[in-house]
């Protein structure tokens, strides 16, 4: 792996796109919304946990208190009674925000089931139950997604499945999933930790690869065909120091994990969430306009009515076309832009409307100008597109002696978050 300056740059170059354009305000005139990928972050990473393990509650939950920007995932069974017995627990860590899945009653071989009815108990009965036992320990809980015991699927337990949850996980091979390519949602593919089988190193190595950082030429095959950031799924169980148990991880190298996806700004939350953004950008960004008397109206369709309730999407928005000052409302709520022109909408909300402002209204609208950025920032760094940081440079522009293409300027200041910008020569 590079060194830190080289990995920032590298990431730099990752999400310079969306920065980039979130500046110009670009958006294809038919689908006039356009979702930022893994929420403005370079990549993301659900760290999920299986079997409702008492060293889960006692040994991860003070590492996750200490770390508020990491959420991760709890998939609950009551195999060995571990739902009744740790439910203050995880009631507990569903209240700090992480979230809590389905990992079946029994933590049954379900392809070895051949009955509906059988499975619906395992899947669908426990789903409910999972919620009836966390309110009854304090925890409102909405059950969504679901993992296979033993990584077990087939077409008829998909089927019971999709009934009740909008996404399974199941396990094998990278655990990777690319922004652009929709994946199995019935079928989500993880990375497996188990003490003989990756090192923490090899571990850390995945986090770079999801964040797209590093010199991919001599990795395994399956990183070489790496184009950007994407979405890493890690299966995990118990969390001990406990050497003779394979499928534990070391609190210390777990803590040690959830670090490197934070240094490496990738969006360290829960599979369900992640999920949920990810499924719903296919269908938000192919959303085309209607027009209307004064700008146009968006209308999708939810594709599976087990998702969270609420889906936020970070989004860029065509509002140019209507008016310098168009309006962009939901639910009759006049949504304001973010400081980077994106706006974040409830994808669960199912209509946008972007509209002239009426006489006398005011506009959210408050985007500053190139110019202004430029007097607002001290120091302006020039990278290439490698990662190479070439030097100090006058702004948002590629001086005359460096040739053509295209480059990354990182822009600094006391008191401001730093600024991405892809730059073109001329």
């Amino acid at each position: 792996m590079k060194n830190r300056k080289s990995l920032f740059s590298a990431k730099a170059a990752v999400t310079a796109w969306s920065l980039a354009m979130s500046l110009t305000g670009f958006v294809a005139a038919e689908t006039p919304i356009e979702t930022v990928p893994w929420n403005g972050h370079v990549g993301a990473v659900s760290f999920t946990f299986d079997d409702a393990l008492e060293n889960q509650v006692q040994n991860l939950k003070p590492i996750l208190d200490e770390m508020p920007d990491v959420h991760v995932t709890f998939f609950l069974t009551n195999m060995g009674n571990g739902l009744q017995k740790n439910a203050a627990g995880f009631a507990a860590l569903a209240k700090a925000g992480h979230e809590i899945g389905n990992h079946t009653d029994t933590h049954a071989h379900l392809s070895g089931i051949s009955s509906n009815s059988e499975l619906e108990k395992e899947i669908v009965t426990f789903a409910d139950k999972i919620e009836s036992v966390m309110a009854e320990n304090g925890a409102t809980v909405r059950v969504t997604s679901l993992a296979t015991p033993f990584c077990e699927n087939n077409d008829q337990v998909s089927a019971v499945i999709d009934t009740r949850h909008f996404i399974n996980r199941d396990c094998g091979w990278h655990g990777r999933n690319e922004w652009d390519v929709e994946a199995k949602w019935m079928s989500i593919q993880a990375k497996v930790w188990t003490r003989s089988g990756a090192t923490v190193t090899e571990m850390l190595s995945s986090l770079d690869t999801a964040a797209f950082i590093g010199d991919f030429g001599n990795a395994n095959p399956w990183d070489v065909s790496v184009k950007g950031g994407s979405w890493l799924v890690v299966l995990n169980h118990g969390v001990t120091d406990d050497t003779g148990d394979d499928y534990s991880i070391n609190p210390a190298d777990i803590k040690k994990l959830f670090q490197h996806a934070l240094e490496n700004d990738l969006w360290t939350a829960p599979f369900g969430t992640i999920g949920a953004y990810h499924r719903a950008h296919f269908i938000v960004d192919k959303a085309e306009k209607t027009a209307t008397e004064n700008g146009y109206t968006v209308k999708w369709d939810v594709p599976n009515e087990h998702m969270p309730e609420s889906v936020p999407l970070r989004v860029k928005i065509d509002t140019k076309s209507v008016d310098e000052k168009a309006i962009v409302e939901q639910d009759g709520k006049i949504l304001k832009p973010e400081s980077d022109g994106t706006y974040i909408i409830e994808f669960m909300a199912k209509v946008l409307t972007v509209r002239k402002p009426k006489d006398g209204e005011d506009n959210p609208i408050a985007i500053r100008a190139t110019s202004q950025i430029n007097r607002d920032y001290t120091k302006f760094t020039l990278f290439d597109m490698n990662g190479n940081n070439l030097g100090s440079v006058n702004g948002f522009a590629v001086p005359e002696r460096f040739p053509k293409g295209a480059y990354i300027i990182r822009a600094e200041a006391k008191g401001l978050s730093p600024k991405i910008v892809k730059v073109q020569s001329k």
